[in-house]
């Protein structure tokens, strides 16, 4: 994937002498007003009257927390009121003059030209969506590819403001709506049908809806390895021709339609894992919606490759269409029908804590990137309420009354920054009292891991919480404190600036290895119990496992 940055140089001279693809852009250094005050000081009339109308304009103008704001110009606003027959700002529906408001607002970040990667940006926006941010070969910058960026990098007191030519629309469509409108996707389409996985992607009935990320094989695709209706496809994989036994989650073609499904959204720059010493990436391998089928991620030179086969020197890539914005994740397009595929490197595995579909559904805050202060969200009621069936099932003595809560923060908090999507499983459950939950698959065929564990703890420089890890009943390693100054298990006398606790593996010095717990052998692939025993009581902030391959 190619990168670009502009440096902006202000020297006159320098900016007179060069021709300046962004010359009739504007760059504000620095303006020692709020973001509200800013727009209406410098005539932004208009996205100021809609901030009046929704009521939203101290929000924008007062709020101490760092916001991004992208302002479409008066022309964007006056040309979107004409399309839409409003005769002014305040014609248009209230719920919806605020969803256009939040939609073009990213809170809790503030962004500059230089963040910009050509891909989908890592926060939501405050309506909880996504946006991309793309450029093309003459510099110039898109927002979702539908506006254009005229003024970059105004910097106001609690903002970073970017001026842009056109309203974004917000994004409203299902990924199954989005199936349902591209008659190039009819095919795909009934292949979810058929394996009753198109209930994933529809909107929900209530709640909020799962993110997925779903690689979409088009008609010309299939037609080019012949297969023209599901009858063909089904042949092609052996499934059978029995329509009901389609949806059961052993038959071939149910593994096949889950096969291009991932858990939560991912954009095309998610998948290359930067390698420095090397013109290709590292592999990085993900668990897809079919059990213990996994799909591999590379760039090798320059070119990006799904499943990449050594021996042909090829592999699945995508087409045109990729990063497609859903309100329920995201949609790429690929050239081949990607049959499933056994990952050729057993992979390292990192088991996110809070990983679980339940909390995306019942926690309106679940990793919302746009939070201006940290939540801790008890989660007891959800274990009444789903009894067996939660993923967390835990025993306390004598804890806390929120033994186990769901804690997010944000990208600038002394805690959340440091964690994997800024969030993490906060456990207090009194001494001797446990928590249980099931791990995702794991590769493995006699396999021992590394296991590390990243976590951080409230003790200062106190000895820290001590915990007992099991796995499938079976001890690993020893108890040991989790920081603070007091000797560990897997780190002797860590400095208080490592208390948010980071796995580290070198294979070569096993003594140098950083916060692993121990060591653990699995025979097969497949999923694990885990249980953290608490042997001291207080809190812990845990945030994931990471399960490495022992060489």
């Amino acid at each position: 994937m190619k990168h670009k940055i502009l440096y902006l140089f202000v020297a006159v001279a320098m900016l007179s002498a060069c021709n300046d693809n962004l010359e009739d852009s504007t760059f504000t250094i620095s303006e020692e007003v709020p973001a509200a005050t800013w727009l209406k000081e410098n005539g932004y009339s208009q996205w100021v009257s809609l901030l009046e109308y929704t009521n939203l304009y101290s929000t924008i103008n007062l709020n101490a927390g760092d916001y991004t704001l992208f302002v479409p110009n008066n022309e964007a606003v006056n040309a979107y009121l004409s399309e839409n027959n409003y005769p002014s700002v305040s014609s248009i529906n209230m719920d919806y003059a605020k969803l256009l408001v939040k939609y073009h607002t990213i809170a809790g970040n503030q962004y500059s030209q230089v963040d910009f990667t050509n891909d989908v940006l890592p926060d939501t926006t405050a309506t909880g969506d996504r946006l991309t941010v793309t450029f093309d070969d003459n510099g110039d910058y898109f927002v979702n590819t539908e506006a254009k960026i005229t003024n970059f990098d105004i910097a106001t007191t609690n903002a970073t403001l970017f001026i842009i030519d056109k309203m974004l629309s917000p994004v409203t469509e299902y990924i199954y709506d989005r199936l349902e409108n591209d008659a190039e996707w009819s095919l795909f389409k009934e292949l979810l049908e058929a394996t009753a996985l198109d209930s994933l992607v529809k909107q929900p009935e209530s709640g909020k809806a799962s993110q997925y990320t779903l690689f979409v094989v088009p008609n010309s695709v299939f037609g080019a390895a012949n297969i023209s209706n599901l009858s063909a496809l089904a042949d092609t994989l052996n499934a059978g021709q029995d329509r009901e036994a389609w949806k059961a989650t052993d038959n071939a073609m149910y593994r096949y339609a889950a096969y291009h499904f991932l858990s939560g959204a991912y954009s095309t720059n998610d998948f290359v894992k930067v390698d420095t010493t090397s013109t290709s990436s590292q592999v990085l391998i993900l668990e897809t919606l079919s059990e213990a089928d996994f799909l591999e991620f590379q760039s090798i030179e320059s070119n990006f490759y799904i499943n990449y086969d050594t021996a042909s020197m090829s592999g699945v890539q995508f087409l045109e269409t990729t990063n497609l914005l859903c309100k329920n994740g995201m949609i790429h397009t690929v050239d081949a029908p990607m049959y499933i595929k056994a990952p050729s490197t057993i992979p390292a595995t990192t088991w996110e804590l809070t990983d679980y579909d339940v909390l995306a559904r019942e926690i309106p805050e679940y990793r919302l990137s746009s939070l201006t202060s940290a939540l801790d969200y008890p989660l007891g009621d959800l274990l009444e309420k789903y009894g067996a069936l939660f993923p967390y099932q835990w025993q306390t003595v004598a804890s806390r009354f929120s033994p186990v809560s769901y804690y997010v923060g944000t990208s600038t908090d002394s805690i959340g920054k440091y964690f994997m999507n800024h969030d993490a499983l906060n456990i207090d459950l009194g001494q001797y009292g446990y928590v249980e939950m099931e791990s995702p698959t794991i590769v493995a065929d006699s396999t021992t891991y590394y296991v590390g564990l990243s976590f951080y703890n409230t003790f200062g420089s106190a000895p820290g919480n001590r915990i007992t890890i099991y796995l499938d009943d079976e001890l690993v390693g020893t108890m040991y404190t989790s920081g603070g100054k007091a000797p560990s298990r897997f780190k002797k006398d860590p400095k208080p600036e490592e208390w948010i606790a980071i796995p580290k593996v070198d294979q070569k010095k096993p003594e140098n290895n950083e916060y692993i717990v121990g060591e653990v052998t699995f025979e097969t692939t497949g999923k694990h119990k885990l249980r953290i025993e608490d042997n001291q009581g207080g809190d812990i902030y845990l945030d994931y496992i990471l399960f490495t391959p022992k060489k």
